[in-house]
């Protein structure tokens, strides 16, 4: 019921509240993620005493998919660059099967670490020309994100070290469909690394996250009636 009520202020506030050349679009999307995290711990292999694998040894884990959702606001009037900026869930992590017995090698059942973010989203979007079914662009930019919550059960010392805020960047290619309504649907592939390394001891984390999305925009105005061109008013002006 608090999620429905925040969306709709939101809503509410952007199509009414700001200037309309600056304004452009209101939207929506879900979307999926792929997200692993990769160690490297500098310590050599050690057939004596195993020191490589404390805290954890180097490898990357298998991939963890999982699921996101956000609302967006679209703005500046120029029809081939707009700042988008985002309010969104995501969920993050890794599938990983911890090591039991470094010799032999013996490791545990598949375990995730799993962490939800709320994130706050900007991006340069920009436009390419319009194609017969809609218009390709790219986005650039980065996400500030707020670990609300988080699962560790593999390599614990390490995955604890991950910081409640952290700033990342991200780069995203799309396509928004062409309609002939104000509402545009488009997808978007979203490439999310992480920009600052964890480093425990001898053992340096750091993960990656693709977002496959879908999602709707707005548009109350078209793009021609924001631009400066003459109007005509009729034979008495």
């Amino acid at each position: 019921m608090i999620k429905k009520i925040i969306f709709s202020f939101t809503l509410v506030y952007l199509s009414f509240n700001l200037n309309a050349q600056f304004f452009r679009g209101v939207g929506i999307f879900v979307g999926a993620t792929m997200s692993s995290h990769r160690y490297v711990n500098r310590l050599p292999v050690d057939s004596t005493f195993f020191t490589h694998t404390q805290p954890a040894p180097s490898h990357r884990s298998a991939e963890y998919f999982s699921w996101s959702v956000g609302i967006l606001g679209e703005f500046l009037k120029y029809n081939n660059f707009r700042w988008q900026t985002e309010l969104e869930f995501c969920n993050k992590g890794a599938v990983e099967r911890p090591l039991i017995y470094p010799w032999p090698i013996v490791r545990g059942n598949k375990t995730a670490n799993t962490f939800g973010n709320i994130q706050w989203n900007n991006y340069a979007r920009i436009f390419f020309t319009e194609g017969y079914r809609g218009t390709p662009y790219i986005m650039l930019g980065g996400r500030i994100e707020y670990n609300l919550l988080r699962t560790i059960s593999a390599y614990p010392t390490v995955m604890a070290a991950v910081p409640k805020i952290t700033v990342t960047p991200d780069v995203a290619v799309g396509y928004e469909f062409l309609t002939y309504s104000k509402f545009k649907p488009f997808v978007e592939l979203h490439y999310n690394p992480d920009a600052i390394k964890i480093h425990v001891g001898d053992v340096t984390e750091w993960g990656r996250t693709f977002e496959l999305r879908f999602g709707v925009i707005y548009r109350p105005k078209k793009a021609i009636d924001d631009c400066n061109a003459p109007r005509y008013h009729g034979s008495n002006y």
